[in-house]
């Protein structure tokens, strides 16, 4: 019988190399270093399903005391969801057309000087700092009560947010384009305008079409202090112990938002 033949040791499968132990033990620094900052967190919440659980039966007397919805009061509801509709709306407009130059000049691949991006940055940061609530707050006492309060929070809400979203877009588009049209000679704002906005465009439309619907859901908060739209109405009914009027209120923005999230949803689909 011949002998079986020898695998050469070029071909003979070599041991993985066994992870070196620096990063095991900082792998398991990481997870003690979280579940150190979990328990914290939940102590420091008096998260509690104990009283969660025994909380529950007045839940269920309030929403006892919801139902049914008045429906009467349906007809009194179409302006004022109406009235959160126009603020979304013209938020997210104004929003999507002024933080535009400020993500061009916030782009690492587009702005004219290291400097003005420099600026930009910290000033879209300190933005989305500052929640639309208290934006709300501020302009309802410089210009009153009413929606015209919301839409200014909303923009100024936004303006953060859509700077970042619109220059990380900017940034990441594929530089073959860019590369090629500045190797033909085009300059800095050509090779902006037909190699990087062309990519950018339908993300960035994308990202402003889901903001729409997100701003329905702020705006209706906003009408908590005073900006108007369906939101002071729902305030209205908490603050008068009107359950039946709050449940149709809050049925109201349910349908609203599911019109909002469908639409946003096919927008969305048709653009990417």
């Amino acid at each position: 019988m011949s002998a079986p033949p020898t695998v050469p040791a070029a071909a003979a499968p070599r041991a993985l190399p066994l992870a070196p132990r620096r990063f095991t033990a900082l792998r398991t620094v990481f997870i003690v270093c979280g579940v150190a900052v979990l328990v914290w967190a939940f102590t420091g919440t008096g998260f509690s399903p104990v009283e969660l659980a025994e909380g529950l039966p007045n839940l269920f007397d309030l929403i006892g005391r919801m139902l049914p919805p008045d429906i009467t009061i349906f007809p009194s509801l179409i302006e004022p969801a109406l009235e959160t509709v126009r603020m979304a709306i013209v938020g997210t407009a104004c929003a999507a057309v002024v933080s535009l130059p400020l993500g061009f000049l916030a782009a690492r691949n587009v702005t004219p000087h290291p400097a003005v991006r420099a600026v930009i940055r910290p000033i879209l940061n300190a933005l989305r700092t500052i929640p639309e609530l208290i934006f709300a707050l501020l302009f309802v006492a410089a210009v009153g009560l009413g929606p015209f309060a919301g839409v200014m929070a909303l923009i100024l809400g936004n303006l953060g947010f859509l700077g970042k979203i619109y220059s990380e877009t900017l940034e990441s588009v594929d530089p073959r384009p860019v590369d090629a049209l500045s190797g033909l000679g085009a300059t800095r704002a050509q090779t902006a305008w037909y190699a990087v906005v062309p990519q950018a465009v339908p993300i960035m439309a994308s990202f402003v079409i889901y903001l729409l619907e997100i701003n329905f859901r702020a705006a209706t908060i906003l009408g908590v202090v005073g900006a108007g739209g369906i939101g002071f109405e729902l305030t209205a009914a908490i603050r008068l112990f009107q359950y039946q009027n709050m449940a149709m209120i809050l049925i109201t923005i349910g349908v609203c938002v599911a019109f909002f999230d469908f639409i946003s949803a096919y927008l969305r689909k048709r653009l990417l």
